[in-house]
């Protein structure tokens, strides 16, 4: 496995691999690389060609100095858990690299806005858009592949995709989820005991209620899900939503619907979807 750190040497180690006519598989990610993240390799590996791993922090995705100050960085065990997981190249750029021109953003795309979490995080996806076309510039992949925890920042990204008439094909995956249900994310690697443990009966409400509304569609049931967080402290809760996959418009029926939920415990924020049908 190559470990790259230079747009420069990406760029010649690709014309070698298009030169041969090499398919390209990309995972971007900010590494803390979780079983969520080998499953996109795993499902790269149906696919022809080599899989390249991004890891980039990206600083422009970020809302608060303290939140990218305090996101996880473990670059060295990432780099052993992708070796292990057939991944051929790491990219794992420097900011000069990325933004050489220093750190701007660019609103390019306005559809799935101004709802979720652009609602909250203002910007959020305009750094989201602008490094991932940063690395479809550079790597110019056929296949990219991203995780459906992140649902709305996946419908942008394949707004962008189909925006900018490029050829790259969207491989959308499962979220992975651990044993309380909820979609893993590497910034519950920050949790202190008591979090996992508040996490857990958190992911017992979501999950109890969740049932309810699988069963039978009822905007109570939405309501019982906030004030039974509230009941064990969740004080902070940024949305709880039932909206349509298609449109992300909001939904009253089960059908091709999901439950969007974001909500902080303590200072990490945490967010989810799961399917109604």
């Amino acid at each position: 496995m190559k470990i790259v750190k230079k747009t420069s040497e990406i760029k010649e180690i690709l014309s070698y691999l298009e030169s041969n006519k090499t398919k390209i598989n990309l995972i971007p990610t900010m590494g803390n690389i979780h079983d969520g993240h080998l499953s996109l390799l795993s499902e790269a590996n149906k696919f022809e060609g080599i899989n390249i791993v991004s890891i980039f922090i990206n600083p422009t995705q970020f809302n608060e100095i303290a939140d990218l100050e305090n996101y996880p960085n473990t670059f060295d065990n990432d780099v052993n858990l992708l070796s292990k997981n057939n991944c051929q190249i790491v990219f794992a750029p420097e900011i000069n690299e990325m933004y050489p021109g220093g750190l701007e953003t660019k609103k390019t795309i306005f559809e799935y806005r101004k709802i979720l979490c652009d609602n909250f995080r203002s910007g959020h996806f305009d750094g989201v858009t602008t490094i991932v076309k940063i690395l479809f510039d550079h790597i110019n992949p056929s296949n990219v592949f991203f995780g459906e925890k992140d649902f709305q920042q996946l419908k942008i990204i394949e707004h962008m995709i189909i925006e900018n008439n490029l050829k790259i094909n969207l491989v959308k995956c499962p979220s992975i989820r651990g044993t309380n249900g909820m979609s893993l994310s590497s910034r519950y690697s920050k949790f202190s005991e008591n979090d996992k443990t508040k996490f857990d009966q958190c992911a017992k409400i979501i999950n109890d209620n969740l049932s309810d509304l699988i069963e039978s569609f009822d905007f109570k049931i939405l309501d019982k899900i906030k004030n039974d967080l509230k009941s064990i402290g969740i004080s902070s809760i940024d949305y709880c939503e039932v909206r349509s996959e298609d449109s992300l418009d909001l939904s009253s029926i089960n059908k091709d619907s999901r439950l969007f939920i974001a909500f902080y415990l303590n200072a990490i924020r945490i967010i989810d979807n799961f399917t109604l049908y």
